[in-house]
Order: structure tokens, then sequence, then C-alpha cells
């Protein structure tokens, strides 16, 4: 049986259970338990729907069972965990998976995780020796003993199934606060979540729940909060069947510091939907910007000065003031304030810099960094400036874990004196944005956020970068509307002040599809802000929702009556519901407040432009013209409207303005059908061809285009039958003019 044909009856079970539809789940399990030809996979489903059988048996009977549903629920759980135990059994001989091969590593496959534990636990007590002694020479490879024998615990835990009752006591006590090394643990949670995340284990994540509350560790707590969280995200649909773990999570909604860490990670994977647009940013945007300005920087520094003065390049007015031309000042600024507010904007610096052997192992993408670690050792040396550098690289707030590794390893293979004026230069920022940040990032209250943000990058470096990321499920596509409605959660989800804080977040990046769920949230108990609904219904605007972007302006409108802003969206969603007469009345009320606003000027024009009311469209045109500085913003509306009105020396004359200045495709186009109305059909012809060529010589475009005035020429006089006849030459002369 192929592995895909298993994942679809497995998926297939698992929707069946979700709807509550255990004979259809019975019967495809019955299907995959004959490919399997396991006795005691056989005994174990005939046992279950035996069970279900006799539960339906006593229902038809009238027979009152006060524990019906508690036995309903443990079938529909067993018959998940027997469908995993199957479907794992049938895919170990065909899956060729990181995780399946893994499992079968001869350095795991044929040793129980109790005796990679006990391994693991020696090396950590000889290499406390060998540091309590100050044995130099053993401490290099003693250390790399802990490191390789932390690598194959990690990856016993992920791939450990299904998990027995010792292997629940040995992890246990692996995450006893003290047993093993802070990163040790660390790894330990991460793979436990890994293994969840593959099937859902309820005892693993009661195991992370005991961790966050009791190790001493900030790191281990908070990695393993993550875990506990993304169990719940990942399964949340069935998590009602286990009633143990919803009253331990029950539990913890009193506890102020849970419900505060749990809106540092929430917020944080909400937060990374924004990093491949900052990655995108990054190498679309200001990278080609800076390389275009490269050559001219250069060109303004003497050889010398850029050997010997590095940091001179700072200090230099004439790159600053090139920077600030090319827009890379501003790019640069917006990235900074991204980054103070915890966003990923270093992804795209370091997404090519994983493919170092260290990342051939999966534990190395998630383990904290640590300055005694032998790959850090390896890289920087023994010198005092790699110490410094090394320290500087573990204090830092800005880089997640993933991403210091990846430093550290890029400087192993550059020359002695670029290592130290990069270590320079990262010491020299780092300072720079410890300052910005007033140091706030390391005070006590910020260092379990700091925390949770770098563990979230390093998870979406795994989920997004890995060789193998396809294999892996991809917990960041967990949509916003699921996320809202986990009952586990629910009382930190729609508290008001992260609902607020969120809308905001998702409001200012754009995203408001994500914002509308929010903003209808809090809008239930918030009736008399203003300001909240006419965010809310500017987001249905730009979805052009605009019924319901009309009935929540309104509602702002009336709240806070005689709001500019709020009048003239109005104004807005009424002219897109095509009810001109409405739209003018409230654009002139907002005129009537702020006569000098040329938007509101201009969109009074327009509607009486759609009314063919010319004059009147004309006199606001006209004023707006007379209000704007630069004189540019009325010009194509005064053009055009005195075309439609019969005035076209006026139109004509407007027209040559503006195609003296900056002329698009339609200007061209428009301006053409002046010079035809006026009798000029020659002239006429050539400005249609330079508003083909404006529009890259798409005549199909161009054609569509110019049909769409046909009857605005016909209204200024030209005859029908003309029309088709010209656009025939037009065509044949663009033709060949683009054949030549």
């Amino acid at each position: 049986m192929l592995s895909k044909e298993i994942t679809e009856s497995q998926q297939y079970i698992y929707n069946a259970l979700k709807q509550c539809h255990l004979q259809k789940a019975f019967a495809r399990l019955r299907m995959l338990s004959a490919q399997l030809q396991e006795w005691d996979a056989d005994t174990k489903l005939n046992d279950l729907e035996t069970s279900y059988r006799y539960m339906i048996q006593y229902l038809l009977d009238g027979i009152i069972d006060p524990k019906r549903t508690h036995v309903y629920n443990h079938l529909i759980t067993a018959t998940y965990h027997l469908t995993d135990v199957i479907c794992d059994k049938l895919r170990v001989n065909c899956d060729m998976t990181l995780y399946y091969t893994t499992r079968k590593s001869h350095r795991i496959a044929n040793k129980t995780l109790s005796q990679l534990y006990s391994a693991l636990d020696n090396s950590v007590n000889e290499l406390s020796l060998s540091e309590l002694i100050h044995d130099n020479k053993s401490i290099i490879p003693k250390r790399k003993e802990v490191e390789h024998n932390a690598e194959d615990f990690f990856d016993k835990i992920w791939t450990n199934f299904p998990t027995h009752t010792d292997d629940y006591a040995t992890l246990r006590d692996a995450l006893q606060p003290h047993h093993l090394p802070e990163s040790v643990s660390a790894m330990v949670v991460s793979a436990i979540t890994l293994n969840i995340i593959h099937s859902f284990d309820e005892t693993m994540i009661d195991i992370l729940i005991d961790a966050y509350l009791h190790h001493d560790s900030p790191e281990v707590q908070i990695r393993a909060l993550s875990g506990v969280l993304i169990s719940v995200l990942h399964y949340h649909p069935r998590l009602h069947l286990y009633a143990n773990l919803g009253n331990r999570l029950s539990l913890l909604h009193d506890n102020g510091q849970f419900n505060l860490d749990t809106r540092n990670i929430l917020f944080q994977f909400i937060r990374s939907r924004d990093t491949e647009k900052i990655s995108r940013k990054m190498t679309e945007e200001i990278l080609p910007k800076m390389m275009k300005i490269s050559p001219s920087l250069y060109k303004k520094i003497k050889e010398d000065d850029a050997l010997n003065e590095i940091e001179s390049l700072e200090q230099n007015p004439e790159w600053q003031e090139l920077l600030e031309q090319t827009g890379v000042t501003d790019n640069l600024m917006e990235l900074n304030e991204l980054q103070m507010q915890g966003a990923d904007v270093f992804m795209s610096t370091f997404a090519h810099l994983k493919g170092f052997s260290f990342f051939n192992s999966l534990a190395n993408w998630l383990v904290p960094f640590v300055t005694n670690h032998s790959a850090v050792y390896d890289a920087l040396g023994t010198e005092e400036w790699g110490k410094r550098f090394a320290d500087i690289l573990r204090s830092s707030g800005f880089l997640c874990n993933s991403d210091k590794y990846s430093f550290c390893l890029s400087l192993a293979h550059a020359p002695i004196e670029q290592r130290q004026m990069m270590a320079s230069q990262f010491r020299t920022e780092n300072a720079q944005m410890e300052e910005d940040a007033k140091a706030e990032l390391y005070k006590k209250s910020r260092e379990r956020e700091s925390i949770s943000n770098r563990y979230i990058q390093d998870l979406y470096r795994l989920i997004k970068l890995h060789p193998r990321r396809s294999e892996f499920l991809d917990i960041f596509s967990i949509p916003l509307n699921e996320l809202l409605q986990i009952r586990n959660i629910f009382h930190i989800t729609h508290e008001e002040k992260l609902l607020k804080s969120l809308g905001e977040y998702l409001f200012k990046n754009q995203y408001y599809n994500d914002a509308v769920q929010i903003f209808d949230i809090l809008s239930h108990n918030n009736y008399t802000d203003s300001e909240l609904f006419q965010k809310y219904a500017y987001c249905h605007q730009t979805l052009n929702n605009y019924h319901e972007a009309l009935e929540l302006y309104l509602k702002a409108d009336l709240i806070k009556p005689n709001n500019v802003w709020t009048l003239r969206h109005i104004a807005i969603c009424y002219r897109n519901l095509k009810k001109i007469d409405i739209a003018l009345d409230y654009f002139i009320r907002a005129n009537d407040i702020d006569p000098e606003n040329l938007s509101i000027n201009l969109n009074i024009g327009h509607c009486y432009l759609e009314q063919k009311m010319y004059d009147k469209a004309l006199s606001y045109y006209y004023k707006v013209d007379y209000l704007d500085s630069k004189g540019t913003k009325a010009r194509r509306p005064i053009a055009w409207c005195s075309f439609l009105a019969g005035k076209y020396e006026q139109a004509a004359s407007w027209y040559q303005k503006i195609l003296s200045a900056t002329p698009t495709a339609p200007d061209y186009l428009n301006a053409a059908h002046v010079a035809w109305v006026r009798g000029n059909i020659r002239e006429a012809i050539n400005l249609y061809l330079q508003s083909i060529e404006a529009d890259g010589n798409d005549i199909k475009r161009f054609t569509q285009n110019f049909e769409h005035d046909t009857q605005e020429l016909i209204d200024a006089g030209i005859k029908q039958e003309d029309i088709p006849i010209i656009l025939d030459q037009i065509v044949y002369q663009a033709s060949e003019k683009k054949n030549n």
C-alpha cells in the first residue's frame, strides 16, 4: 500500500470521527487493518465496534446510561489512536520521509528511549566532572559527545510512536529541573512538540504542561507552553473529547503568567505572517536599491579610507544623501520599527545560510544558542575576539537561535581580518539596537517575550527552510478565525486588550480580512467607539463590501457626527453603490466643514460629472486646480469634462498641458478623441498610436478601451459608421509598426 493511499485513508477516518460517523470510520479502518494483517489490531478494532454496537442497542432499548457520553468519547479517542497505530505500522516499510528514515537510523533504531537517556545523562555527568577539575583536553570531546547523544535523544523522542508508559516516565525524569543542561532540556521539549504534531498524544501534552509549570528555566517553560499551544491549535476539533486535558488547561486560566505568556506566543504566531512580506521587501526593494547605489557610493570613497575606516561610511554625508535619494533610508527605518516590535526581519538575510552540515541534524534547527557549543568553538576559535563576539551574539535579542548559529558558521569560512571586521560591526549595531530599545528587551518583564519571539522564529525557519520542509505540517498556516474560536484558550484570545492590540496590528499591516474578524468581536462590547467602527468599516470598504462598510460608517457617524473623514467615506460607499444623489449630499456636508479639502471637491465634481451636470462639475474642478499648489490633480478631470460638455477647444488646451508633462496611455487616447471631434483625424490617429505604444503595444487592450468610449464619440458628433473604419486603420498601422 502506498504512503499516499495510507494518508488519504487516515484523513478520511479523521473526518468521519470529527463528524461522529463511527460506522464509516470502522469500515475504512477495517480495510487498513486487513492490509496490516496483525491479529492484535483486528482484535482491538473488533472490541471497539462491538462496544459501539452494544451502546447503540442500549439506546434503542431505552436504557438510561449516565456514562454514555463518556463511553462514546472514549470510543472516538480510542479509534483515533488505533488509526494512528495501524497507519504508522503500514508506513514503516513504504514511507521514505525524514520521520521514518530517522526512526530506522542505526543510531537509534535498536535502542530504547531509556537507554539513550542514560547515555546522555552519563555524558553530561562526565562533562561536568571534566569542567570541575579543569581537564581542558577532555572538555571539547566530552562536549561533542553530549551534543551527539542529545541529538540521538531528540530524534528518538520525535519518532517514538506509540509511546509506552516507561517512555513517559523517562521524559518526565529528563525534564526535572537541573537533571540536564538548560539547552538540552529545551531540545527535549521541542522534540516532544514535534512528536505531538506527528501523532496526537494527551500524555505528551500533559508532560509539556508540567514542564511549563515546574521547570525553573524560562527557555524551557516558554518552549513547553509553545508546544502546548501548537498542539491545541492543531488538534482543537478533538480536544473536547479529552476531559482531563481540558480541565488542566482550565486550571491555568487563573495563572496570570500563563495568560501573559500565551498572549506573547499567539501574537508572535500571528506576526510571523509578516515574515515573507518583509523578506520580499528586502530582496525585491531594499537590496536591489543598495546594489544600484554601490558603484556611486564607492566612487566617492577612497580605497584607503574604505579599508582603514569602515565606520567612516556611516559618517559620510554624501552616502546618506544617496540613501535618501533612493528611498533606502525610509525602507531601513521601516524595518527597524518592525524589528523593535518583534517582527522577523532577518529571514531573507540568513535563509541561504542553512546549508551548513550543522543543520543536517534536525535537532540543531531548534537548539538554543550557547557559546560553549562545539560548532561555535570550531567557528570562532579560542581567541579573545571570538569569545567576546559569541557573548555579544548570545545576549542579542534581535536574532533567533538558528540565525546566530548561521552567523557563526559563516564566519568560519571568512579570513581572520574579515571576521574581526564583521564582529566589530555587529558589536556596534547590536549596541545601537540595545540603546534604541532602552534596555527594555532584557528587563525581566520582557525576557520571556524575547524567548518566545526567538523560538517561534526558529520554528518558522524549520517549517519554511528545511530541505524536507514539505514533509512537515505548516503550523503557521492555521487561519486566524480558527485560532480565535479555540475554546480552551477562548478567555485569552477574546480578551479585549489583546484583541485591540491584534486588531491594530492587522489593520496597520493591511490584513483587512483578518482585522474584520477582530473588529467584529470588539464591536459587540464597544458601542460608543467611533474610531473602532471607522476602522471596521474601512476594512470592509477595502474588501469591496460596500453595504457592510456603509452600515458601519453610519454607526460611526451617529456616535460622532460631522466627522469629515467619516462623511467622505460614507459618500464613497454610496457612490460605489451607484447612489450618486445620496453620495453627493454627504460630500457636500463634508465640504461645508472642510471647504478646501481637494479630495472632497474632486469627488463632488465626479458626482456632478456622473449626473452629466458638466458646468457644476467644472466649477469644482477649477476650484481644485486653484487650491492645488502643484496644479495637476484637476487637469485630467477638467480636460475630460470639457470634452463631454462640448467645449472642445478648451479640452484640447488642457490635453496639450497634460501631454507635455508625463502622459499615460489613457491621456493619449482621450486627446485623440478631442482631436478627432475637432476634425484633425490624422493627428487623432497619431495620438491613438502613441496610446498603444505607451501601453506596451497591447492592441487588444487598446481596442477594448477605444470601444468603451464609442458612445461619447457618437454624442460628440462622430458618425457611428466611421468609428469601426478608423479603428481598423489604427490597428493596421499599429500592427505594421509593431512588426517593423
